[in-house]
């Protein structure tokens, strides 16, 4: 957090009542709901406390690993109607404030709450935790990928149990391949692509293997 003098603090909370909150390792502001807050520009508190406009472009980032704080209402800005509230961070003093989700989309980050509901809706990836999106221009996975984005698929090379008088079949229908050292064949592709009539080949599964 940035080092403020006791009258800037001071300041904070009884123009702004914005405060930092050790619990939340950010500042935000207070969660009351009378209905006559005050409210304020986002970058102009923010201004007070990095001497920086956190609305302009460049000036914050967010995590995606972050998911948002559920039970608060309260935006730094005053706005008391949000449905839960999200970290946004000072790019040079690495400050967070507790915002709701049109102040983060005013600062530039308009895809950050969708992608967190999509987090919330779909689950993540369990390789590299991205927030799993099924449709739209920006989808990044589908529900038949077991919780995997199309960055961490991989493919897999499965081992089947096919006879000496099968193979001419499965060669020309499914390209399976012979392996000299095992004595076996195998198809090489996305595990969730295995097509049902190899299904009943399956032998083995050889992970991590070679796209």
């Amino acid at each position: 957090m940035s080092l403020l003098s006791q009258e800037k603090l001071n300041t904070l909370y009884e123009v702004y009542r914005v405060y930092w909150s050790p619990g939340f390792n950010c500042w935000m502001r207070e969660q009351t709901r009378s209905g006559n807050e005050k409210k304020f520009e986002l970058g102009e508190i923010t201004k007070i406390i990095t001497g920086e406009n956190i609305l302009t472009t460049g000036e914050s980032y967010v995590n995606i690993n972050e998911d948002a704080i559920e039970g608060l209402s309260t935006c730094i800005c005053g706005c008391c109607k949000c449905g839960g509230l999200y970290k946004i961070y000072n790019s040079n003093t690495n400050d967070a404030f507790l915002v709701g989700s049109k102040c983060v989309e005013k600062a530039g980050h308009e895809n950050f709450v969708a992608d967190l509901r999509c987090a919330k809706r779909n689950g993540r990836c369990k390789y590299c935790n991205v927030p799993l999106r099924f449709n739209g221009p920006r989808s990044n996975s589908k529900n038949i990928y077991d919780k995997v984005c199309y960055n961490c698929r991989s493919k897999v090379v499965i081992y089947l149990k096919i006879t000496y008088n099968e193979r001419e079949y499965y060669k020309a229908k499914y390209y399976v391949k012979w392996n000299p050292e095992l004595k076996s064949w195998y198809w090489k592709g996305y595990e969730d692509e295995l097509p049902d009539e190899l299904k009943s080949k399956f032998w083995y599964k050889e992970d991590n293997s070679t796209s």
